[in-house]
């Protein structure tokens, strides 16, 4: 009972590192009682398990990784790989996805590494990079094609996974995406409906699946109303600031007439306010504006856009539950979701005159 009562006054050294046995000297008890209490072994009784738990924390102890990885061949990491559209900036959208992922999987007992990919990069290269490294125990990716090269580089060497996109291939792997064809058809209908005899899509780059899927559920809403939706009123883009605002310019250089359009995406939606006004219009005057993203920022644009809105946030914590369900071998066919986006409405699709 005298280590117990010590313990309950103690304290580390600057730098030191705390070990098993840092614990265990300071209570005066065995490093073999220290670690069976804070496993809660049976063993050990309960007072004596709180209090190594208290004064573990006190002190700083961590569990040495290096030696449970070695015991149990895993890493207790996992690694997010995520494209950046510009060097030197960081996408605030891609941030809350990374806070929601790792937060999860850190009250899990795992780290989260974030491997950065440029454009210049090959993807694929970057994720074959990790898996060799043999550094993680599973990955999250994003920006999905339809036959994702990646997915299938993964499904073949058989760790686990979890695409922020589908695919179209055939093997069942596990994703959470949102309905894009819903969107892309709702949009369509909101502007159409204003009376946007002529409005433009304007949707990410067409290598990825969902602009594929925005512009058929963009399309098949026009074809619902015995309507074509035109080819040239259709445009792709990356989802930058920079090439939003480059985007308008265009458009209304080529359509002088366009009235309204949907943006898909809250970061090109803001290059392209900008954009618009260098072309001397204004949004909720002469042009009607709608956006999509997982973030609030349409609505402090200027003027506030309507938005098919997402929590980026909370599809972090999506992707990261079923990670941990893959690693833990779960059936990946039950490891797929498909969210609906809110409809955030501020009226910016009508032109107030």
């Amino acid at each position: 009972m005298h280590g117990l009562a010590a313990g309950r006054n103690v304290r580390r050294e600057a730098g030191q590192r705390v070990t098993l046995r840092t614990v265990a000297t300071a209570l005066g008890l065995s490093v073999t009682t220290v670690s069976r209490a804070l496993k809660e072994g049976p063993e050990v009784n309960h007072e004596t398990i709180e209090l190594v738990k208290r004064v573990a924390g006190e002190l700083g102890y961590r569990p040495n990784l290096g030696g449970i990885n070695l015991r149990t061949g895993k890493t207790h990491a996992i690694g997010i790989v995520l494209p950046f559209g510009r060097e030197g900036e960081m996408n605030i959208v891609v941030a809350s996805l990374i806070e929601g992922a790792s937060r999860y999987m850190k009250a899990r007992g795992y780290r989260t590494t974030i491997v950065p990919q440029s454009q210049a990069d090959d993807p694929l290269t970057g994720v074959r990079d990790i898996v060799e490294e043999g550094s993680v125990d599973g990955i999250i990716i994003t920006h999905t094609t339809p036959q994702d090269d990646r997915v299938k580089y993964l499904l073949e060497v058989g760790i686990p996974f979890v695409t922020f996109g589908r695919t179209e291939l055939l093997s069942a792997h596990p994703s959470v995406d949102l309905d894009h064809e819903v969107i892309g058809a709702e949009a369509a209908g909101l502007l159409l409906d204003a009376g946007h005899h002529r409005p433009l899509l304007i949707a990410p780059s067409s290598h990825f699946t969902y602009s594929l899927q925005f512009m058929r559920g963009w399309r098949e809403t026009f074809a619902d109303r015995h309507l074509i939706a035109p080819d040239d009123l259709i445009h792709c883009t990356a989802t930058t600031p920079d090439n939003g605002r480059e985007m308008a310019k265009h458009v209304i250089a080529t359509n002088p007439k366009a009235t309204a359009a949907f943006v898909a995406s809250e970061e090109a939606a803001l290059g392209f306010l900008v954009g618009l006004r260098d072309a001397g219009r204004q949004a909720g005057r002469d042009f009607a504006l709608i956006t999509y993203g997982g973030t609030a920022l349409p609505d402090f644009f200027n003027p506030p856009l309507s938005s098919f809105y997402y929590s980026n946030h909370a599809i972090g914590e999506r992707l990261a539950t079923f990670l941990h369900r893959a690693i833990a071998g779960e059936d990946p066919a039950g490891l797929r979701e498909v969210v609906r986006a809110a409809f955030v409405d501020h009226r910016s699709q009508i032109l107030h005159a």
